[in-house]
């Protein structure tokens, strides 16, 4: 006999109705799979010493069995609640090992911070990255021998639809990535290299409405000694809602999958430049790149000189898929009001709109239909880059390059304690173009170096 239950993920029990009359021991055998294998299994919080795939012999009545993977500093793993009969029988698990966090302990404890160049940014095997899991940000320093923080989190970005109804992930959805074993570092004096996989599934019992589920994130992390104050991000989405595998922790689509049609991809980022509710955002067109500037270029716990002019932090698309159009966006968080949009909620409509660059959500809107809000006054602020219309059914891939920039304000035109408007994004005269120039140098050549770095994997370019 051949069963398959839905799995949950270490911290969270899935239950099934029993099988036969409970009893301490039996007859029933359980075969259980991963994927990966070479997880051990664990047997009611018990070793068995075994590891996947194997079978776990003489069992009757309601047992929890774990598959669960030590690797790269994290654990991987899922949990199955059964329940057997005494009788002669074989119960097959099978499914994905991952890796989640729902809390900051979870997220500290497997964090890591990569220095190269001058930036030193955070990583999480759930698939997060410039993000430490705490309030203060610390999810990337910037020179990286400070303490000087410009980042608070970040996010992978997608919008679609699905049937009538408009999903999005949110910059502060963590708990609905769950890591695939097991991330790859390769990391020289001159280059770092790190990729890891994560897959949008929602939290077990936690959500009623449609929403964002069934997306692969193969995720590629690059940057070199040479090319300073530069993050390479290359994001390539696939749909798996049609996988019997992804089914295993996600039973609510159907066998054949969703497609999203429309949908847009990207990358949303949480600039906190030192103090969070004094920065302000603006964007680039002809670059492809939003940015956030601390509004009075004046940050008093800031290091090395950086106090009274701390540095800018550009977000720039380098590749998308071919047709696309890519679609500029920020928003702020003030007063204590939050503005950000949560998967499994109605707010998901927001970020639809705020990826696809549909109707405003917040007013004002810039007339041109590629670039976004234009908050009234600094903030806690939030950008983002993506690109679409594509269409993804199951099966189906696309992918994005993101370029993370940091550059110093360029002296003598600003004065340190005064504010600079952000202006118009369309006037190359205004202020805020010319503090910005060293931003705007980086980005013009982040294009060449990205599309030499990433040549063997980007065959679906917009360029």
């Amino acid at each position: 006999m051949k069963r398959f239950v839905v799995l949950t993920v270490l911290l969270f029990v899935a239950c099934r109705e029993g099988d036969g009359p409970i009893g301490p021991n039996g007859n029933a055998r359980v075969l259980v799979i991963s994927d990966p294998p070479g997880a051990r299994l664990i047997l009611d919080n018990r070793d068995t010493g075994l590891r996947t795939p194997d079978t776990l012999r003489g069992l009757g009545g309601r047992h929890d069995i774990t598959a669960q993977l030590d690797t790269f500093n994290a654990t991987y793993g899922f949990t199955a609640r059964v329940q057997l009969a005494n009788a002669d029988s074989l119960f097959t698990i099978e499914g994905p090992l991952v890796n989640r966090c729902s809390d900051i302990i979870c997220y500290n404890s497997q964090t890591r911070h990569y220095s190269v160049n001058r930036v030193r940014f955070a990583s999480n095997p759930v698939g997060v990255f410039f993000h430490r899991g705490t309030t203060g940000g610390n999810g990337m320093f910037w020179p990286g021998t400070t303490s000087n923080s410009y980042a608070a989190g970040s996010m992978i970005g997608f919008a679609g639809v699905l049937g009538n109804d408009t999903v999005a992930i949110g910059i502060y959805d963590q708990a609905w990535l769950a890591g695939r074993p097991a991330p790859t570092l390769e990391q020289t004096a001159e280059r770092i290299d790190l990729y890891q996989t994560t897959w949008i599934v929602p939290p077990p019992n936690s959500v009623l409405r449609p929403t964002v589920r069934g997306i692969e994130i193969a995720q590629h992390i690059s940057a070199t000694a040479v090319d300073d104050d530069i993050v390479f991000v290359r994001l390539v989405f696939r749909n798996i809602t049609n996988l019997p595998i992804y089914a295993a922790l996600d039973n609510s689509v159907p066998p054949a999958g969703r497609t999203y049609d429309p949908a847009y991809i990207g990358f949303l980022l949480d600039p906190d430049i030192g103090v969070a509710g004094d920065d302000a955002l603006s964007y680039d067109r002809d670059l492809d790149m939003a940015f956030a500037f601390d509004a009075r270029f004046d940050e008093n716990d800031f290091q090395a000189g950086f106090n009274r002019g701390p540095g800018l932090v550009g977000l720039k698309m380098i590749d998308a898929p071919a047709g696309t159009t890519v679609i500029l966006n920020g928003w702020t968080s003030t007063g204590g009001v939050s503005t950000d949009w949560f998967a499994g909620q109605i707010s998901e409509r927001i970020g639809w709109h705020m990826l696809s660059g549909g109707p405003g959500v917040w007013e004002p809107d810039h007339a041109d239909p590629r670039i976004g809000h234009l908050p009234l006054g600094p903030g806690d602020v939030r950008i983002s880059v993506s690109a679409g219309p594509i269409r993804l059914a199951p099966g189906d891939s696309a992918a994005v390059t993101i370029a993370i920039i940091l550059a110093e304000p360029v002296a003598g035109t600003f004065t340190s304690g005064t504010p600079v408007e952000p202006g118009d994004p369309t006037d190359r005269t205004r202020v805020l173009y010319s503090v910005a120039a060293n931003l705007v140098q980086k980005a013009a050549v982040a294009d060449a170096l990205a599309r030499a770095r990433f040549a063997a994997t980007s065959p679906t370019s917009r360029r």
